[in-house]
């Protein structure tokens, strides 16, 4: 027995080049016919292309102080974005906008789980990945091309929404936390005013500025040192009013500026590139798939026939 080399392989191959030519030929008629639109229909890609936004251009720092701060999100505001794009309850929710049980021939009566079913598809068809200019890509593809552009879209906006609702949720938080401080400070407002009420209704504090001499010269005849007393605790308590009224004055400034900022529609993502329908299929690569059968059945029915080749080789040796 010889050894194997390139030209003994191309002299199997030459012997065999008809089973070999055949079996090409079909692998290739087959899967032209296989590729054919009505068998495998195309199918169409769309993108998105978004940044989002940072958080803080909404917040009331911001807002009323003058400062700027940067336009994009940080990677923590990357990872969050993509996280609800990747969400069950946004993909629910544009299964339900486009009625994609019906799009995709999912019978809800007949399949098991018609939910998993549906979600599973869709996966197959989109997906969300950052691209390495900081960007995020959402691709959509569908037989329909106007379809994919429209889910794109509206996955878009969807994943705004709830960024903005998670958003709008945490200043909810932060505003609650303003609306005491205030209340806060109204009590003590409150309880100052309450103080000072009652001193001047004890010792008779109210009179007009014109009886005032008389009245004290009256009321010292009587209790002297108490009315000194009292007028002085009233000065205290006036003068810590004025601080409490100024705290309160700023307290209510800063809940009313943060409460503008609650459940505004400020967008949260920034769109660079809206989808738009596909010009082009970007499913099934006629050509790339025709060429894929074509080498896969020739180098199977090459290695086919160097196997049978070299099995005949060596039965004639051991039988020898």
């Amino acid at each position: 027995m010889n050894g194997w080399n390139l030209i003994d392989f191309l002299k199997i191959v030459w012997n065999w080049r008809k089973p070999i030519l055949i079996v090409t030929g079909l692998a290739a008629v087959g899967s032209i016919i296989l590729t054919d639109p009505h068998i495998m229909p195309p199918k169409f890609r769309s993108t998105a292309v978004f940044y989002p936004l940072n958080p803080n251009l909404s917040s009331s720092g911001t807002l009323f102080s003058g400062t700027s701060d940067y336009l994009f999100g940080s990677n923590a505001d990357v990872d969050r974005v993509m996280s609800i794009a990747n969400s069950a309850p946004l993909k629910l929710a544009i299964v339900n906008k486009f009625n994609l049980y019906d799009h995709y021939r999912i019978d809800t009566t007949r399949t098991r789980y018609p939910t998993y079913s549906v979600l599973k598809k869709l996966d197959a068809h989109y997906r969300v990945e950052k691209n390495p200019k900081g960007a995020i890509e959402l691709i959509v593809e569908d037989r329909d091309r106007l379809l994919a552009a429209e889910m794109a879209n509206a996955i878009v906006e969807q994943i705004d929404l709830i960024n903005r609702q998670l958003i709008n949720e945490n200043k909810k938080k932060i505003l609650e936390i303003y609306r005491r401080k205030m209340l806060d400070k109204e009590a003590v407002v409150q309880a100052l005013t309450d103080s000072i009420f009652t001193l001047k209704s004890e010792y008779g504090l109210y009179t007009d500025i014109e009886d005032l001499s008389l009245t004290e010269r009256k009321l010292r005849s009587h209790q002297g040192p108490d009315v000194d007393a009292a007028m002085e605790r009233v000065k205290v308590l006036e003068e810590k009013k004025k601080g409490a009224v100024r705290e309160l004055n700023n307290s209510i400034a800063q809940y009313e500026q943060y409460l503008v900022t609650v459940d505004s529609e400020v967008p949260t993502l920034l769109v660079l590139e809206k989808a738009f329908p596909a010009e082009r299929k970007s499913k099934p690569v006629r050509w790339l798939l025709v060429t894929a059968s074509v080498l896969i059945a020739f180098v199977v029915m090459a290695l086919t026939a160097v196997v049978l080749e070299r099995y005949a080789e060596f039965r004639k040796v051991f039988s020898s």
